[in-house]
């Protein structure tokens, strides 16, 4: 039996658990090419690197993940540096990567990964193991919105929204003031808030509602939540002034297999 190269996947979440979204599940995929393992440095901010033929993280650039990373830049001896990127915030700086994989042609360009030494490939997908078109005909929320309570998510806007409207989504705990004062305004307008769910329960969420509306601004994200509610049939409400999410309602409905299999054809070429 052929030995399975070893990938160190390294993330940082708070909430691990309820984050079941289309890179996890691609991972899962990729199980039967490489041997994979995660870790999460909000539990250890530390790496063990040797070992692995490849270590592909997963945050923006400027990030705990990305610094991390790069602290490694000068010992790479026998393995491959790769970067799922999260976000739009510009590099600083060198960065040394042998891929890095972006989801939106528009944050490619933004934040001049073009310019980079490296190859880049586009990647992104949900995951259709949780996210789907449950077939419920009766409607009871006017207006679902799914993203952290932040003030780049814009939750502001659903005050011009009429109806029975909720957001669900991270209260910040890097940020507790700045959530705890979006969540109040909304309560205040009689918006229901809710703090992440299960992703079974998110799903059953954007079945229930008439109309998504993901009102983020171009640094507020909400690339993920577009794809799963279309998944989920939803009719989908964004602003005018966000290119990117507009990229994303028109991009094909790709899911973890289609992630998957762009990280399998990159990462074996490079290996």
């Amino acid at each position: 039996m052929a030995i399975k190269p070893k990938i160190l996947f390294v993330y940082e979440s708070n909430h691990p658990i309820v984050v079941k979204d289309g890179l996890w599940a691609a991972l899962d995929v990729l199980e039967s090419t490489f041997e994979i393992e995660r870790i999460n440095i909000a539990d250890d901010p530390k790496l063990d690197i040797p070992g692995f033929d490849f270590v592909l993280g997963w945050g923006g650039f400027c990030s705990k993940v990305d610094d991390l990373l790069q602290n490694y830049k000068n010992n790479r001896v026998g393995f491959k540096i790769g970067l799922c990127l999260a976000g739009n915030v510009y590099p600083h700086g060198i960065q040394e990567y042998d891929l890095v994989f972006y989801e939106t042609k528009w944050v490619r360009d933004f934040v001049g990964l073009k310019y980079m030494d490296c190859e880049l490939i586009q990647a992104f997908g949900y995951n259709d193991l949780v996210y789907k078109d449950l077939g419920i005909t009766v409607k009871d929320i006017d207006y679902l919105g799914v993203g952290a309570f932040a003030r780049w998510k814009r939750w502001e806007k659903f005050l011009d929204k009429k109806g029975s409207r909720r957001v669900i989504g991270e209260f910040q705990q890097g940020n507790p003031v700045e959530s705890q004062e979006i969540w109040d305004l909304l309560e205040k307008d009689g918006v229901l808030c809710k703090d992440m769910v299960k992703p079974e329960l998110l799903n059953l969420e954007y079945n229930r509602a008439k109309t998504v509306y993901i009102p983020a601004d171009i640094y507020g994200g909400g690339e993920r939540a577009i794809l799963e509610a279309r998944a989920c049939g939803c009719k989908i409400e964004i602003e005018p002034d966000n290119p990117k999410l507009k990229e994303v309602m028109n991009m094909p409905l790709w899911t973890q297999v289609d992630y998957a299999k762009k990280l399998k054809e990159a990462i074996c070429e490079l290996l």
